[in-house]
């Protein structure tokens, strides 16, 4: 574990327990993010991708959900 991590350890520590919960929250959602950024991207390297015209023919469906 990096420095800056104990030390945010340490501050999360120091706060209540509903903003721990809150923060521990933010921060699974930005990992669950970063993954699927990750994801996307190794994907696109493989060539695993959509033309643009498919994908403009998706969007109004996204929309309606």
């Amino acid at each position: 574990m990096t420095q800056n991590l104990e030390i945010a350890f340490q501050k999360v520590a120091e706060l209540p327990g509903p903003e721990q919960d809150d923060l521990a929250g933010f921060i699974l959602d930005q990992l669950a993010f970063r993954a699927a950024v990750r994801e996307g991207i190794e994907a696109a390297d493989r060539g695993d991708v959509l033309p643009l015209e498919e994908v403009k023919k998706m969007i109004p469906t996204w929309a309606a959900n």
